[in-house]
């Protein structure tokens, strides 16, 4: 940059480098739509704004698992991981779904909110592993393949086995903590606006003095 302005010129990436930032761009906007028409059809499911917000949180999640996977086994993080990616957000989110299905049932029961959370998650643990663990099975043989025909889909399984290793382990404990922060916050919200009648209604009662005050 300090040559081309020291020699008044303009300079661009191009060719392949071009290429690649168009891709991202374009799969920067797929997610963003992808991850709203998720939000989308989860708040119509569950009835809730709060419950897709904490099923769509886990999706980060398993970048941590991607990286420490390529970063582990020496592989650059491509177009293809990114591709990866995508496809890991869709099994992660699938996991988180089948464990609040699971906690509202229990809701539905007459169950106390934080009881429902714990016995949800018991219920569904064998269930998200076995999921987990059957998508790993099936795409880790690819990992180590060897062949030149399979190189190319080597960052792809590794981006999906990492990263869902790892989510796995931490969908069991975040998705069911931000649920009962959740909770924390609606009663932080009810009791202040409790607070708030209270307080009008006492100044009511008291006179005029007591509302002036």
């Amino acid at each position: 940059a300090k040559i081309a302005g020291d020699a008044g010129l303009e300079w661009r990436f191009a060719g392949k480098a071009e290429e690649q930032a168009e891709t991202f761009a374009d799969m920067g906007v797929g997610a963003a739509i992808g991850l709203a028409g998720m939000f989308l059809v989860l708040a119509w499911i569950f009835g809730s704004y709060s419950r897709p917000l904490a099923v769509l949180a886990v999706v980060p999640l398993g970048f941590i698992g991607v990286s420490l996977g390529h970063f582990f086994t020496g592989f650059d993080l491509t177009i293809l991981s990114m591709i990866g990616m995508i496809g890991l957000s869709g099994i992660v989110i699938n996991d988180s779904i089948v464990l609040i299905v699971a906690i509202t049932d229990h809701e539905q029961e007459g169950k106390p909110p934080l009881q429902a959370i714990e016995d949800g998650s018991c219920d569904r643990l064998r269930a998200v592993i076995l999921t987990s663990l059957t998508t790993i099975s099936g795409l880790l043989p690819l990992c180590f393949e060897t062949s030149l025909q399979a190189q190319f889909l080597i960052p792809v399984a590794l981006t999906i086995v990492a990263g869902l290793a790892t989510a796995t382990l931490l969908i069991l404990f975040v998705v069911p903590a931000m649920l009962a922060v959740g909770l924390d916050l609606r009663r932080l919200v009810g009791a202040g606006r409790a607070d708030e009648r209270q307080v009008v209604l006492t100044g009511r009662d008291a006179g005029p003095e007591a509302i002036t005050r």
